[in-house]
Formats: structure tokens, sequence, C-alpha cells
């Protein structure tokens, strides 16, 4: 008959001093020695008896241990520290290896979850997002406040001159922006470009001046068009993109 025989791998004597320390709920600070040497050697022994090779440096352990154990039956060892006396405990040392051993083992678990974690994760890979840029980018060094001005003085050029500025007829006109956007998209396919005053020159009506500018403002949102200014205040030039 088979017989199947499980031996739990430890990465180093201090992993199986911990393991045992877990098992039996000691606290690490005040280490049984005489009971977690015992356990250590029985580890050691159970891996001879199944002719398993062990380690050097768990050989080394349990010397260390044997050794923290007869200096635990002797006389406690004290000494004097700026002044004061301070007993020395043997397991001093063991203890701090035991500590820095188990934050590292913390480390590299919590480490090894980010990866498991992190494995299942996929990436949306990055997208060309120059359609969603500011569409005032495509006026180059030209601000939309220097637009806005440039507008008030085409406003001022165009405003009503009925010989009495002080009385004049408002007269209500119905204007769409579609029909304006249609007009300047219809002008650029007879021409390359076309200066916003051309547009406009036979209009005087300050709502279809508006109206034109608010539709050049919303094909260049759309980007269909480019505008361009040549010096500050100056005519617009509008182009069709592509």
């Amino acid at each position: 008959m088979d017989i199947n025989v499980s031996i739990k791998v430890y990465e180093g004597p201090l992993d199986l001093l911990l393991s045992l320390i877990d098992k039996n709920k000691i606290d690490i600070y005040d280490i049984p020695i005489h009971t977690v040497t015992e356990q250590f050697l029985y580890h050691i022994r159970q891996w001879e008896e199944l002719n398993l090779e062990v380690a050097s440096d768990f050989i080394l352990m349990a010397t260390t241990l044997l050794e923290i154990k007869s200096r635990m039956l002797l006389p406690v060892q004290v000494v004097e520290i700026d002044g004061e006396e301070v007993s020395v405990d043997p397991r001093e040392e063991l203890v701090r290896r035991l500590l820095e051993y188990k934050l590292f083992k913390e480390i590299a678990d919590d480490l090894k979850s980010s990866e498991a974690i992190y494995s299942r994760v996929y990436y949306k890979p990055g997208e060309d997002v120059s359609d969603y840029r500011d569409p005032f980018d495509e006026l180059s060094t030209m601000k939309l406040t220097d637009l806005m001005k440039t507008f008030e003085g085409i406003l001022e050029r165009y405003r009503y001159n009925t010989g009495d500025p002080s009385f004049f007829e408002i007269q209500r006109e119905e204007i769409s922006l579609e029909q304006c956007s249609e007009d300047i998209t219809n002008r650029l396919i007879l021409g390359c470009s076309i200066k916003f005053s051309d547009i406009i020159r036979s209009h005087h009506s300050r709502s279809r001046i508006i109206a034109y500018f608010l539709s050049l403002l919303e094909l260049l949102r759309m980007r269909m068009i480019l505008v361009t200014q040549d010096d500050t205040f100056s005519d617009l030039l509008i182009e069709k993109r592509g």
C-alpha cells in the first residue's frame, strides 16, 4: 500500500519558528524557548527519518536554540547601561530577527496579493482624442477675447445710420443660425477661403451680423472651418477645414 506523506515547505528556519509561534499562540516577546526548541528539533528529526536533506541554516538555528535554552538555565546576566543595571535576555537577538522576518514576510504577502489583483486588470489602450480639443486652439495665438473685440469693432462699423442717431425703427427679422451656417459653407465651396467682412457686406442688420458670427463660432466648434487673423482687430479669414 502506498503512503502519501505531505511535508510543508518552509522558506527557512525563521519561517518555521514563526509557524510554531503562531500555532502555539505564543507571545513573540516572551518565547518559551524550551517548547519551541523541542518542536523545532522534532521537525528536523522527521525530515531526517524521511531521508530528506536538512539545510545547514536549519541545523544552525537548532544549535542557536539549544544555546539560548542552556543560557536560560544560568543566572540572569546583568549589565550596566547609562548608569542603570539592565538584565540581559538571551532571547533578545532571536526576537529581533523574528520581528524583522515577520515584517518582510507581511510586505511580501501584500505585494503578492497586489500582483494577483492587478494581473486580472486590463487597461484600455490610449485613444486619439485630438478631435475633442478646444476648437479655439485652431485660432493659434489669437485669443477669444481678441475675437470678441474684433466682432465689437465690426458691429460698430455696421451700426444703424438713420441720420438721427436718437431715433430709429426696430424691425423684427427672422433669421436662423442654420441658414447662416449653410450660407458660410456654400461660400467656402465656391472658394478656398472667404473674409468675414465679405459675408456681412450686404447686411446692415445687427441681428444678421450677430447670427453670422454665432454661426461662425458653431462651425469652428464643430471643426468644420479654420479661422485666422493677420493682426489684432483685423478681418477674420475663414477657410474650409481639410
